[in-house]
């Protein structure tokens, strides 16, 4: 009976090990299974440091833009738009080159902390939701003249939360991309037409009919 009793005692012990190599191994398993997946998800779409900030450096090429005017002629008609090479706020690159799709182009800089900007934003999301703006367009937002102190910030949750659909360049601290297009006051934007010269600029809210007209045209 005793060697019985000790037969039975190895047989268990010698299950228990299988049982517990087999757990081992199926951890490792599952960790390199996460770890494949974590590594498929890395490509090239993926921001460059996954840090937000709200201010990230820009370099502009090409003439600058002069300062849109209160009254009269704007003298950048016809001018070639800037190129502006950046960031989003997440580090993501963006690049607004009016020339290199072949489409005008509709550039908005806006504010966080501007009262004209936190409405006509929504109208240009609204827009889009309801298929008005052409797709034959391509839109960007430069948010610009960050104040950690004013009010809606940051610039980066204000966009998030009104759903902005289209790249959204994260202007320097000193107001790089604005100053290139000849930034004055805000909402501020500035069209192109294919070949990359401007058509149209305008400082102050045009509305949803503005807005859609506006882009429609120049699409035509």
């Amino acid at each position: 009976m005793p060697s019985t009793r000790k037969r039975k005692a190895r047989e268990h012990e010698a299950h228990m090990k299988q049982l517990r190599t087999w757990g081992i191994v199926g951890g490792v398993v599952l960790l390199l299974a996460i770890v494949a997946i974590v590594l498929s998800q890395g490509g090239s779409d993926q921001p460059l440091d996954g840090n937000v900030a709200e201010s990230r450096p820009v370099t502009a090429t090409g003439s600058p833009l002069p300062p849109l005017p209160t009254s009269g002629t704007d003298s950048a008609i016809g001018m070639p738009a800037p190129t502006i090479t950046g960031q989003s706020f997440d580090g993501t690159p963006v690049t607004i080159d009016p020339t290199s799709s072949g489409k005008p182009t509709a550039i908005w800089f806006v504010a966080h902390w501007c009262p004209h900007c936190q409405v006509e934003v929504p109208r240009i999301v609204s827009l889009d939701q309801q298929g008005k703006l052409p797709g034959t367009v391509d839109i960007y937002a430069v948010s610009t003249g960050v104040n950690t102190s004013a009010p809606n910030y940051p610039p980066s949750a204000w966009l998030s939360s009104v759903g902005w659909p289209y790249p959204a360049l994260a202007d320097s601290a000193e107001q790089a991309a604005g100053t290139a297009y000849g930034l004055g006051s805000f909402p501020y934007l500035v069209v192109t037409d294919s070949a990359g010269n401007v058509v149209y600029r305008h400082s102050g809210e045009l509305g949803e009919d503005g807005i859609a007209s506006t882009l429609q045209q120049v699409a035509a």
